[in-house]
């Protein structure tokens, strides 16, 4: 991700591409709160309850890259509708048994003043039952 994609305040699919493009968790931890309201909430599949805050938020992307370090998204499309985006994303990475998997998902944003108010996540992809596995047992990805 560029100097300037990181440090640009604001949610757009740009800067979605850039992020997913190449993601890591330092960068995560840098520019969510520059493209999430304080009170975001998000919804990630198989994982009961919502993550609410740009510190939890953030905390679920870095969970996900340290499970995947490999992680890779790629815009499938996109698509707007008042204050909602949608983009569909192809997926690649190693799972923690060191497989490779491909897969798709879709993201719906609700946005208000350029930035993420509520996230919502649909994937059936098994690597969000791994996550959702270490999330409920109060764990983070990659602890013994």
């Amino acid at each position: 991700m560029s100097v300037e994609a990181q440090t640009q305040r604001g949610w757009s699919v740009d800067g979605w591409v850039g992020f997913w493009g190449n993601p890591s968790p330092e960068v995560a931890l840098r520019r969510v709160p520059t493209v999430v309201t304080p009170d975001v909430t998000a919804v990630w599949p198989r994982i009961s309850g919502r993550v609410q805050g740009h510190a939890e938020y953030a905390q679920r992307i870095v969970d996900l890259l340290t499970l995947v370090p490999d992680l890779r998204l790629e815009l499938g499309e996109h698509a707007a509708n008042g204050e909602f985006v949608f983009i569909r994303w192809i997926v690649r990475g190693t799972s923690p048994d060191g497989r490779r998997f491909e897969g798709i998902g879709t993201d719906r944003f609700r946005l208000r003043d350029g930035l993420v108010a509520e996230s919502l996540i649909m994937s059936d992809l098994p690597i969000f039952a791994a996550l959702a596995q270490a999330v409920e047992r109060g764990r983070r990805p990659g602890d013994a």
